[in-house]
């Protein structure tokens, strides 16, 4: 990539090309071609923004929503046909870490995230309507919530798992909630086995979700899958190496792909509920990469940052990267 980013967004566009937003001080951010395997700039964003949400809507532009390096409310909108960033409305609530996830009616349900005043997660949730170009509040969570995902199932609601919250037990989260549109309610769901933070979320072909990894301090390799139809968590095949800070893609064949921050990814194949592991990764030991899977099967892997702490591991020093790898299942 032109620039050295980690925490940023991986947004895959109508046409198939990749855009990567942010991670970084700087308002920039820029496009993977995979036909020719070269980057271009975008115009400018309107703000710096790390750890942010990015959600691509239904008529093809890409809506990037908080972060840092800005007040948090802030929220911007890029436009593949002119490749410029233009702002929309302002959040009601300032966020960092939040999620976002387009809903079937095509607005957005953007949930919960860290108040970057205090410190503090938050239990609110929003709604953006793409028309007006607006924002507004929903019901809140049950429990507030940072480093968490947000998975839209297979019946139109969202399901909310793991995440970290201080004032809940030694501050990792079970609870999991779903959220209906209709009613703009959530309800809590069965609370997962193993209470998690930064696992690798991702939504498997049958409409169960599997969560895999994460970290309660340190990286973890256990795994579970929720089924919405029963309301229920089961254990399913540990990984063969421990991935917390992983995004997780879903292959074209329906298995998963967990890796970035280890020497190797793993793999998971719901037919037999076992993980395998992939071959060396070119650039290793890569945290909060972000990933897209590409028309022709293969995962692009961008950026990240390699993590250096000292001896207590209370005090780490990210150093971002502009190294690019490409998966091929």
């Amino acid at each position: 990539m032109k620039a050295a980013r980690y925490g940023h967004s991986a947004t895959v566009l109508l046409d198939g090309r990749v855009l990567m937003a942010g991670g970084g001080t700087n308002p920039d951010a820029e496009i993977y071609n995979p036909t020719t395997g070269t980057w271009s700039s975008t115009g400018p964003m309107t703000e710096a923004r790390t750890n942010h949400a990015a959600v691509r809507l239904g008529d093809g532009t890409v809506l990037v929503i908080s972060g840092y390096y800005n007040d948090a409310t802030s929220t911007e909108i890029y436009y593949p046909s002119s490749n410029t960033w233009h702002t929309t409305g302002r959040l009601n609530v300032a966020r960092n870490y939040p999620q976002a996830v387009l809903l079937n009616d095509g607005r957005v349900l953007v949930v919960g995230g860290q108040n970057p005043a205090t410190g503090a997660a938050l239990s609110s949730a929003e709604l953006y309507n793409p028309t007006t170009g607006t924002w507004t509040l929903t019901g809140s969570l049950r429990t507030g919530r940072y480093y968490h995902s947000a998975t839209l199932l297979t019946d139109g609601t969202v399901l909310v798992a793991t995440g970290y919250n201080a004032t809940v037990g030694n501050g990792f989260v079970a609870a999991a909630e779903r959220y209906s549109p209709a009613t703009g309610k959530w309800t809590s769901a069965r609370s997962m086995a193993v209470a998690r933070r930064n696992a690798a979320v991702v939504r498997l072909q049958s409409g169960r979700v599997l969560v895999a990894g994460g970290d309660t301090g340190g990286s973890l390799n256990s795994a579970e899958i929720y089924d919405p139809i029963s309301n229920s968590w089961s254990a399913t095949g540990s990984m063969v190496l421990q991935h917390g800070l992983s995004p997780g893609v879903l292959l074209s064949d329906g298995r998963v792909l967990v890796a970035g921050d280890s020497y190797q990814g793993d793999v998971y194949a719901p037919a037999t509920g076992t993980w395998s592991s992939t071959g060396y990764q070119v650039f290793t030991d890569l945290v909060e990469s972000a990933a897209a899977l590409l028309a022709n099967g293969t995962v692009l892997f961008a950026g990240g940052a390699t993590n250096t702490c000292d001896t207590t591991g209370e005090y780490c020093q990210y150093t971002p990267t502009n190294a690019v790898q490409i998966y091929n299942p």
